[in-house]
């Protein structure tokens, strides 16, 4: 059986190269034909067959319209809502509508993980925990539940911990700029500064504007750790000048200096930043020029 099965395959596929193949044979010679017809006819009509072949070349270059998306079902809908009064900040509404999808999908893990996110907006570390680890369970392929317990966590500051959660969530997902940027945060908070830069390295080599979001594809994104704001802007100052990024590098050197870190005039000396150190911008930070006084104008009052 398997043997006719094959051939039967191979001829079916014989036939369909064969229905390709022929029209490209017979296209030229109509071709020819129409141009004959052409030469012979008067100039209106000549006018008229430029004017058919132009329409016809028009229509042919047309790019046939896409079918419209299917109409969303009446799940997607609510849990777009959910997503919605999320974003508001509306948490419990959120964490109700979810619940009620949850109702009809027990098992789903983007729910689960949603409910957590939602529950640690509201300040429930252990009801998130509980959520994300449901996630996990009902899908051990979705990485943002495991970054998620890494924030967890995080927030307890339990950096060892949370760096296992972040390591999972990158080996699950490589991809995962938020976990690496997640994990630098807690390698800055051991006062692991070597470890925390390559983090923040991959994670800006994966999303330039990591730094700037507040989430990712249901992933929380710490924003702050127990470490002074100055020295975590200057190891992203370090890091960008690693990457060979002047303008970054510049921009996070001065919020150091605007956060009172002192050692950010370490930069001149620090090899890391040797490919940045003639960049204008860089200098007007770590050199800043004196403030040109303004010229005084004299008034003589008369009586």
């Amino acid at each position: 059986m398997k043997h006719r099965t094959v051939i039967g395959i191979g001829f079916s596929l014989l036939l369909a190269v064969c229905a390709f193949v022929v029209p490209s044979f017979a296209i030229p010679r109509q071709q020819a034909t129409f141009q004959q017809k052409k030469q012979q006819a008067p100039p209106a009509a000549q006018s008229a067959v430029a004017a058919q072949e132009r329409e016809a070349s028009d229509v042919s270059s047309t790019p046939p319209s896409s079918p419209p998306p299917p109409p969303l079902t009446p799940e997607q809908k609510e849990e777009m809502r959910a997503d919605l009064l999320m974003v508001r900040k509306m948490y419990q509404q959120a964490i109700d509508t979810y619940q009620d999808l949850l109702r009809q999908k027990p098992k789903n893990s983007d729910l689960l993980n949603k409910i957590g996110i939602n529950y640690q907006e509201l300040g429930d570390l252990k009801e998130a925990e509980r959520y994300y680890k449901f996630a996990v369970k009902a899908n051990k392929h979705f990485a943002s539940p495991q970054n998620n317990l890494g924030t967890v966590d995080f927030g307890r500051r339990k950096y060892k911990g949370a760096i296992k959660h972040f390591k999972k969530a990158i080996k699950i997902n490589p991809a995962m700029a938020a976990a690496f940027s997640n994990m630098g945060y807690a390698y800055l908070a051991r006062k692991k500064y070597k470890d925390a830069i390559l983090s923040f390295r991959q994670a800006i080599l994966i999303d330039p504007t990591i730094f700037a979001n507040r989430s990712s594809a249901g992933a929380v994104v710490e924003q702050q750790g127990n470490e002074p704001p100055g020295l975590f802007y200057y190891m992203l100052a370090k890091t960008f000048a690693i990457l060979g990024n002047a303008q970054s590098c510049a921009h996070y050197l001065k919020m150091s200096r605007d956060e009172g870190y002192k050692k950010y005039v370490d930069a001149v000396k620090d090899p890391a930043f040797k490919n940045v150190l003639k960049d204008p911008r860089v200098q007007a930070i770590l050199f800043p020029q004196p403030a040109t006084p303004s010229t005084a104008t004299t008034v003589t009052k008369t009586d």
